[in-house]
């Protein structure tokens, strides 16, 4: 998000919207108000008995290392980092008021470093808000590559033919990966602004996918880019009937147990509809995985998960953003002095999956995350059960004061002490 009001204000008018639209009703199941994670940080080293994960050709220096389930944790100089430097970035990236939970710093296929707050861990859950929006992406891609969609070029009045009648059967599935459908949206988080279309869906629709699938036409498609979660909703029911199966389960065959994911859950609304737009739950390592798939053109050792091609398409700027965006992943932009390179999956909430392929470089940053103990299903709304911007102490995300990605991840590139990525 930018120019975003600041954490206090968007805690205050999400408190506000959801006692208007939800009834107030926004604590943990037993009512308690404990509090957040601190955030003084702690290092992880290698567990006893690992060695870094071989490539295809058996050395473990291999630029292809693939990960195993126990991901070998090398050291910074090893993976060609200033370690001194990393710790300036560690102490900036884990001061109180950023609540950083979990940061992963893998280069070469390892982790060079990963630092987590007291009382977390690499086993710890972790947010990814719409962080979400690139898992879908990645599945359409694989759907594509199975034949269960025909190309980025179907009309969307394939999954949903009602939209023929009411005018909009010029939208394709394009269109939607690239936020250019034109349907109305939107996406304002501050409530004191107005009751936006993204506060309405969270606080109070059951049915999310019924919601979305009645949105009007704004702009013709493929003229204004417009960032919109009702937009990215729309891919659940794409998959959900290209696949005969809710998103969720078919990420669990296709990428979550392919990378070996340690754990995964993917929230849905009340009718079983996976949230395509956000919450997919799993640690900050694995969240690295999805960034190391894509950083290796979609392989995983020795299978294609997501083709290649669709790796690409996804991390080129659409003809309405060619500077910020692609298929559900966000490009740097004009003006950064990050690398051209880089692509990233963006949340709420600081969630981002960084990936820089010139530097053979993945970081992960999630911030302070308590999850519901219950089923992920939003019920009876996702802020009841997934509140955002610190709502709630001891429950769902809190957001980070003063977070500076240029800041963050151009000091972990800084420290990078070699010229050449390792091959």
């Amino acid at each position: 998000m930018t120019n975003a009001p600041s954490p206090r204000r968007r805690a205050a008018a999400l408190l506000l919207a959801l006692a208007t639209f939800a009834g107030g009703a926004c604590s943990s199941d037993d009512g308690s108000t404990a509090a957040t994670t601190t955030t003084a940080a702690t290092s992880t080293t290698a567990p006893t008995g690992t060695s870094p994960t071989t490539g295809p050709d058996g050395d473990p220096a291999s630029g292809e290392a693939t990960p195993s389930p126990d991901w070998a944790v090398t050291s910074p100089e090893a993976e060609g980092f200033d370690a001194d430097a990393l710790e300036k970035v560690r102490d900036w990236a884990f001061a109180d008021e950023r609540n950083t939970q979990g940061v992963v710093i893998v280069r070469h296929g390892r982790i060079a470093q990963e630092w987590y707050a007291d009382g977390a861990g690499p086993d710890s859950w972790a947010a990814s808000w719409s962080v979400g929006k690139s898992f879908a992406s990645a599945l359409v891609g694989i759907a594509i590559d199975e034949g269960l969609i025909p190309s980025v070029d179907e009309p969307m009045t394939t999954w949903y033919p009602e939209w023929e009648e009411r005018g909009l059967g010029d939208i394709t599935l394009e269109h939607v990966l690239q936020m250019a459908d034109g349907l109305r949206w939107d996406e304002t988080y501050d409530a004191a602004q107005g009751a936006s279309d993204i506060i309405k869906l969270v606080t109070s629709a059951e049915d999310q996918l019924e919601v979305v699938r009645a949105l009007p036409r704004e702009h013709e498609p493929g003229t204004v880019f417009n960032y919109s979660s009702g937009t990215a909703m729309l891919l659940s029911g794409v998959i959900e009937q290209a696949t005969g199966r809710p998103a969720g389960e078919y990420a669990q065959e296709k990428l979550f147990g392919p990378l070996g994911f340690t754990k995964a859950d993917w929230w849905r609304d009340t009718e079983d509809h996976t949230l395509t737009y956000c919450c997919v739950d799993t640690t900050t390592r694995d969240f690295a995985r999805l960034g190391l798939l894509y950083l290796r053109e979609g392989r995983w050792g020795d299978e294609q998960v997501v083709p290649a091609d669709w790796v690409k398409a996804s991390v080129t700027g659409a003809p309405t953003s060619p500077d910020t965006y692609g298929y559900m992943w966000w490009l740097p932009g004009e003006d950064s002095s990050l690398p051209d390179d880089l692509f990233s999956a963006n949340g709420h909430d600081g969630q981002f999956i960084f990936v820089v392929p010139s530097l053979d470089l993945v970081v992960v940053r999630n911030g302070t995350y308590v999850k519901d103990p219950g089923e992920p299903v939003a019920d009876p709304n996702l802020f009841n059960r997934y509140p955002p911007d610190g709502l709630v102490p001891g429950h769902g995300t809190a957001p980070p004061d003063g977070w500076d990605n240029e800041t963050f991840l151009g000091g972990i590139i800084d420290a990078i002490t070699d010229d050449e990525p390792a091959s």
